[in-house]
């Protein structure tokens, strides 16, 4: 995925696997230049969701998850620790990859 492919990610509305909103995508983390979390705001606080196998329904990212899941995630920092970063995939039930995850900057 191009970076201005990335980009268009961003304030798309996010939908569990359900179709409830959860909230506006706020950022990405990319794993070698494609993006596989994304940080929703949900509430008073911003969480991370997985988007791999995620799919783009007109502005809408429907992502794998429940919303409950998502509400039950682990709140991180905004700068992703290893701690971090382990207890999100723990939570989503996914391996923890060898690299660490990369904020992507919005042009």
């Amino acid at each position: 995925m191009d970076a201005t492919a990335v980009d268009r990610l961003y304030d798309c509305d996010l939908l569990d696997r359900h179709g409830e909103r959860i909230g506006p995508v706020a950022e990405l983390w990319l794993d070698n230049g494609r993006p596989l979390w994304a940080a929703v705001r949900t509430h008073d606080a911003t969480t991370l969701v997985p988007i791999r196998g995620a799919q783009m329904r007109d502005r809408r990212l429907v992502v794998p998850v429940a919303k409950q899941e998502i509400e039950d995630a682990p709140r991180v920092s905004a700068e992703l620790s290893e701690v971090e970063h382990a207890e999100l995939h723990d939570h989503y039930g996914l391996t923890v990859p060898a690299q660490r995850l990369v904020r992507h900057v919005r042009r």
